[in-house]
């Protein structure tokens, strides 16, 4: 079946975020050429530009649809009678999930190299805070405010405060958690991620 034009142009868009994420992720975002990428696409390089005007604007694509994945992942938190036991449960089960899932090698390098580009390139430190932020830290804080600190509903709520703090700490945790999984697989489980978001909640007590 001949795919119509707004087909191909987004299977072409799926491609060569995908193609971005394993290019930048070998090569650093600096140094991944597009021609490389397209190449990976199975597209031309004109592509590239049509359908995101720059490398910048690719890489913006990128983060969003990493950004996506994540919000879709824990979309179910959202729920509002959900307590906070819950809610660390799920976010250990998410990120696990994401840590584990048959990309994730490829993302953890991406991560890491733009990382370190971020640290060197004010532009891209920036495209970071503009395209990340809800998806990190403050995503998680406003998974964690106004949650029963126990399974009674009755229970106090998290305030605001307490859910930045621990939105912080649980993405330091979580993070290095993932980190391991990438370096040494199969040594934690998806119970331990849930086990140690579940401990962190207990800071707040």
């Amino acid at each position: 079946m001949r795919l119509t034009r707004a087909q191909a142009r987004a299977r072409n868009r799926e491609a060569l975020i995908a193609a971005a994420v394993v290019e930048m992720a070998a090569a650093g975002y600096a140094a991944a050429r597009l021609e490389d990428i397209a190449e990976r696409a199975e597209v031309t390089t004109g592509a590239i530009y049509s359908i995101f005007g720059s490398k910048s604007a690719l890489l913006a694509a990128v983060l969003e649809q990493l950004n996506a994945e994540f919000f879709d992942a824990t979309a179910d938190l959202e729920n509002p009678e959900l307590s906070l036991t819950q809610v660390l449960s799920g976010i250990g089960v998410a990120w696990f999930r994401a840590a584990t899932a048959p990309l994730a090698r490829e993302q953890f390098a991406f991560e890491t190299e733009l990382l370190a580009t971020a640290l060197r390139d004010p532009s891209v430190s920036a495209l970071l805070d503009e395209t990340t932020g809800e998806a990190g830290h403050a995503r998680l804080a406003r998974l964690l405010t106004d949650r029963a600190t126990t399974d009674d509903p009755a229970a106090p709520r998290t305030t605001d405060d307490q859910a930045q703090h621990l939105a912080l700490v649980i993405t330091g945790a979580v993070t290095g958690l993932a980190q391991q999984v990438q370096l040494v697989p199969d040594t934690l489980t998806e119970d331990d991620f849930v086990r140690s978001t579940l401990a962190l909640g207990s800071l707040l007590q």
